[in-house]
């Protein structure tokens, strides 16, 4: 009889256990005219100090004001500063003079220039609008200062020639998004299955996410990820190539080699009922797992808070 009533329940089991996983899809409820107000804080363990000492340890409260939708249903939003800070200014331009003209262009150039990118329908991040305009704020803010440098090391002054080469490299070495690491973040988990209490790879560098919805209707989602060890996409040689290759070389012995390192990101998000990220926690870890102590371990990454949400009136 016992073994009757289980076989009866297994079919019912499997149902209930499909529905336990089920996937769902954060779609967050922006409308025009909102305005998203956040505290950003770099989160750097005092080890990155050691190596680095003149870190710039700085916070900062940001807009973001859904400006408009288009035909596609895409929102445009702007990204706006309203407070930046910059620990030990001072130290650092002492030591790296060039920081000064980073600092003006984050707290002056910034300030009346607004960050326009776009996002679809479900959240995820999709173009940098005004990527020219603000590469260009930025060139001009930095170009005086490393035209003195080229001057100093080259004893003349610089040349038609060398000014165009250095703004080439500012433009090359220039990305907006790696200073607002928030931008891409705040979006980066919108718009795709996710599945409840469960971990899964999601993309080639090895990301695990756990994700679940709590009773009061808020969504929490953590996730880790191997920046070292994901999947690996071998290029082809050229057709011959392989028998110009010693398989006993020095080359494929250091693959082979174990250097202990390991390189972590961790990423912790807090969804309101709306979908908005209320709380975003990144941190990025480069360890040895051959050192136990806490001095080995360099530590960044950043805390972003939701202080209020505007909405138009």
């Amino acid at each position: 009889m016992k073994k009757n009533t289980l076989l009866l329940l297994l079919p019912f089991a499997a149902v209930l256990s499909v529905f336990s996983q089920s996937t769902f899809t954060i779609l967050p409820k922006f409308q025009v005219g909102d305005t998203l107000v956040y505290n950003a804080v770099d989160n750097t363990n005092d080890a990155v100090h050691k190596v680095v000492p003149n870190t710039a340890i700085s916070s900062r409260d940001f807009y973001l004001i859904v400006k408009e939708k288009d035909n596609k249903g895409n929102l445009k939003i702007d990204y706006k500063i309203n407070k930046i800070k910059i620990q030990e200014e001072e130290k650092i331009y002492k030591t790296i003079p060039i920081v000064g003209g980073i600092e003006k262009f984050l707290k002056d150039d910034l300030k009346n220039t607004a960050i326009r990118f776009t996002i679809d329908g479900s959240g995820r991040f999709q173009s940098l609008d005004n990527k020219d305009e603000i590469e260009e704020l930025y060139i001009q803010r930095m170009l005086p200062t490393l035209l003195d440098i080229v001057k100093k090391q080259t004893k003349h002054k610089p040349t038609v020639k060398d000014i165009a080469e250095a703004k080439e490299k500012l433009k090359e070495q220039f990305n907006i998004l790696d200073i607002f690491e928030e931008i891409p973040a705040l979006f980066k988990y919108y718009g795709q299955p996710l599945m409840e209490g469960k971990s899964e790879n999601v993309d080639s560098v090895t990301t695990k996410y756990t994700v679940a919805r709590l009773n009061d209707g808020t969504i929490w989602l953590k996730t880790n990820i191997d920046l070292l060890n994901g999947d690996e996409t071998t290029a082809k040689d050229n057709p011959g190539e392989e028998f110009l290759k010693d398989s006993n070389s020095e080359e494929d012995n250091d693959d082979d080699m174990d250097l202990g390192i390991t390189a972590t990101s961790e990423e912790e998000y807090k969804y309101n009922t709306e979908g908005i990220v209320t709380y975003l926690k990144e941190t990025v870890q480069v360890a040895n797992k051959y050192e136990s102590s806490e001095s080995s371990v360099l530590q960044g990454g950043i805390i972003i808070k939701l202080i209020e949400i505007k909405k138009k009136q």
